[in-house]
């Protein structure tokens, strides 16, 4: 009966936020509010080696000696360096990147809130091509998820040369994620000759602005552009040509009008989209500063900028730029308008060292505290900043407290959460292929982003959407079914 009464109780406060949505941050959040919370570890991983078993029961640890067997080769399935975050709109589902630190499988981790399991582990596997040395996975960074039950995800070729693709995949109501396309973001030459252009990603963001879905991706290393699709068909992904150059912003053109004086793009990022297509993107720049450009929704210009040293990641909400540090010490939270200081919340020194996204959901905080090769500890850090927030926060905390436990001899009863509805028809593709292909510049030099953090300096410059930005990690230790997806 006890199990019944809670699983009733959880439904019944799912139902109840799910009118709020991501992007919903209540009024009673004020200046005032962000000084007073406090981030607690919500899930913290060890960066230990963890393996995930095919035929191992649905509520199994990851802690078996077994690992899965993908494509005929047993490989290591482990969870460190995580990179990419985002959480369906509801907080049913949690999307954790990995980059397993070189080794092992790389791909998006699939994590029901309310089961408290791991569902699904959406990758693409590269070893196929020939002569591909370690574990040939994509890399998985930048993720992001919109109201339909879709999810975007950044995957950077195994060997990070000459292909940047942009995966999409629809929300099952089982908890898996079923592909409905793959598209080249850029593809120059053979995908992971080394005699071709270095290239990888970071941010991905998705928006609705009016009835249209766009999803942005920023490539970065050798080659820097912010790409924009138009996904209102999530099947037929195609750029908008009304964005920047062609469908793009093509950072490494020195051409490029998407500048401020004295501070133009050397790396581009994590990122967050408001509802009206503005962009706020994080920079690292030629110039020997970190920063956050304000780009106009038509990628023509940059149209402000935030000086911020140290600054990783960004999510603007209701008034408020909240800026991750990558040092992993704190979140600062500054006038969207003014750009002064806030609050600075800070966040334990115990567990990552890096703040790779922030995302609010139901009034409740979000952060994603990630590791690294020297760091090997993820955490996910909460804080509500609302009465409703803290309902919801609690909700989830209740959830975690039956974390990994097996069914008994009674049946426990699951709430029918249904995955969001798409309600979008396809539409007419107005959208035509841009007329000449993207060439990665021939003057292009490895550049390696500064890690340096030092005291925020904040300035404004530059010639004077929802984001999907997102950041959970309740990842949990818990069995995994492992598909290819093709």
């Amino acid at each position: 009966m006890k199990k019944i009464l809670a699983t009733l109780l959880i439904l019944t406060l799912l139902l109840s936020f799910a009118s709020v949505g991501s992007s919903a941050l209540s009024a009673n959040v004020t200046a005032d509010t962000w000084s007073t919370i406090e981030l607690k570890a919500l899930y913290v991983q060890s960066g230990i080696e963890i393996y995930s078993d095919l035929d191992e029961d649905y509520f199994e640890y990851w802690w078996e000696d077994e690992v899965p067997e993908a494509d005929g080769d047993w490989l290591q399935a482990c969870t460190i360096n995580m990179r990419g975050f985002a959480m369906s709109t509801d907080g049913r589902y949690l999307y954790m990147g990995t980059l397993n630190g070189g080794t092992g499988i790389r791909g998006v981790v699939v994590y029901d809130t309310q089961k408290c399991v791991v569902t699904d582990l959406y990758y693409h596997y590269d070893g196929e091509e020939a002569g591909l040395p370690g574990s040939p996975y994509s890399y998985a960074k930048g993720i992001a998820a919109d109201d339909r039950g879709y999810v975007y995800v950044g995957f950077a070729f195994s060997q990070n040369y000459n292909l940047v693709n942009l995966g999409i995949a629809k929300q099952m109501e089982d908890g898996t994620l079923e592909e409905v396309a793959l598209e080249a973001a850029y593809e120059f030459g053979d995908p992971g000759d080394n005699g071709g252009i270095h290239v990888g990603v970071n941010g991905v963001d998705v928006v609705k602005v009016g009835d249209s879905y766009y999803c942005y991706v920023m490539v970065n290393y050798d080659y820097d552009a912010l790409y924009c699709f138009d996904v209102t068909d999530p099947a037929n992904p195609k750029l908008n040509k009304g964005f920047g150059d062609n469908g793009l912003i093509n950072f490494s053109d020195d051409a490029n009008p998407v500048k401020a004086d004295g501070f133009t793009l050397k790396e581009g990022q994590y990122m967050d989209v408001d509802d009206d297509g503005t962009i706020w993107l994080v920079v690292n720049a030629n110039e020997g500063k970190d920063g956050i450009m304000k780009i106009a929704p038509d990628g023509s210009a940059c149209v402000d900028l935030v000086e911020l040293s140290g600054v990783y990641s960004v999510e603007h909400e209701g008034g408020f730029l909240l800026c991750g540090l990558k040092s992993g010490a704190s979140v600062e939270v500054l006038d969207d308008a003014s750009y002064e200081k806030i609050a600075s919340v800070p966040l334990t020194a115990e567990y990552g060292d890096r703040v790779v996204r922030m995302l609010v959901i139901n009034d409740v905080l979000f952060v994603a505290d990630a590791g690294s090769d020297t760091t090997n500890f993820n955490a996910v850090h909460a804080a509500a900043l609302t009465a409703d927030g803290q309902a919801f926060l609690d909700t989830l905390v209740a959830n975690m407290a039956n974390y990994g436990e097996k069914e008994t001899e009674e049946e426990p009863t699951e709430a029918p959460t249904e995955a969001p509805v798409d309600e979008t028809e396809a539409p007419v593709d107005e959208t035509e292929a841009p007329s000449k292909e993207t060439e990665a510049p021939t003057d292009a030099a490895t550049k390696a982003p500064s890690n340096e953090v030092t005291e925020p300096a904040v300035d404004k410059g530059c010639a004077s959407v929802m984001g999907a930005s997102t950041v959970l990690v309740m990842m949990a230790v818990a069995a995994a079914f492992i598909r290819k997806k093709d």
